[in-house]
């Protein structure tokens, strides 16, 4: 992926900020139906682009600078740029707080350690959240629910939806190991993609095909059929990771997949 436009937007993390957005959409629209966009969507867009650039800037200095891959390489050419986004980006969330009831922010305080100890030791010397073994996905699809869901939908959340995001972004993070198995390996983190890729790959598309049965269930008619089709087009393209699979792939198309359901409702 030469085009600079292209990889600001598939590895500067606006394709995964955007997913964020969309999904923050898809829950305060199953919850009250409200089509249109408000500051609790821009938060969720803001507050996700930055965690994630930021992230990606520390671990490229963790790594002593030397960049591991395809997504590395925005943050080794313009390091400075990326920590202007980063910081910018969490400035444009905090700017968004006067305009969202205090109140709605509890799930914002439980999803701050997911992202904060991933990377950062628990303690001096201690382990990190994603050096558990097996639980890194966990974090993740925690987080990913807390933010997308619990935040814009509260107080008024769908206890079930809030199921289908965690299983939902659980099978995409699993998914996405399969791209990390090598890092991970080196870093002496323990997945289920590295130790036993057979089986997290089964897992995650049992999961996908679990989150369009619940949807099914959970919403009768059009709005269920379309979220459903959508669950298992991911799995469709969920069953061709692996390592023979470029970065492009895990990028482009399974970040992508984050996007399938908010954009089957509005179909």
């Amino acid at each position: 992926m030469r085009n600079p436009l292209l990889n600001w937007l598939f590895y500067g993390h606006i394709w995964i900020a955007l997913a964020a957005l969309a999904l923050s959409w898809q829950s305060t629209y199953l919850a009250g139906g409200q089509p249109s966009l408000g500051a609790i969507h821009f938060f969720v867009l803001a507050a996700t682009l930055g965690v994630y650039t930021l992230h990606r800037l520390l671990s490229f200095h963790r790594a002593g600078g030397q960049p591991d891959g395809r997504r590395y390489r925005v943050v080794a050419k313009h390091p400075r740029l990326t920590l202007l986004v980063g910081c910018g980006s969490l400035v444009a969330a905090t700017a968004t707080i006067l305009l969202i009831p205090l109140s709605q922010f509890w799930p914002v305080v439980f999803a701050v350690p997911f992202t904060y100890f991933y990377l950062i030791p628990i303690y001096p010397g201690g382990p990190r959240l994603r050096d558990f073994p097996y639980l890194k996905v966990i974090w993740v699809a925690l987080a990913w629910t807390l933010m997308t869901h619990v935040f814009p939908t509260l107080p008024h959340h769908l206890g079930i939806e809030a199921l289908i995001r965690f299983l939902f972004t659980l099978a995409i993070a699993l998914l996405f190991d399969t791209r990390d198995v090598a890092l991970d390996r080196r870093q002496l983190v323990k997945t289920l993609a590295a130790n036993y890729p057979r089986l997290n790959r089964r897992l995650a598309l049992s999961l996908l095909l679990g989150c369009a049965l619940l949807s099914l269930y959970a919403y009768p008619g059009a709005t269920g059929g379309k979220l459903a089709l959508a669950y298992g087009t991911g799995i469709g393209f969920g069953a061709f990771v692996g390592p023979e699979r470029g970065e492009d792939y895990y990028a482009v198309i399974i970040n992508g997949l984050l996007l399938l359901p908010p954009l089957a409702l509005t179909w």
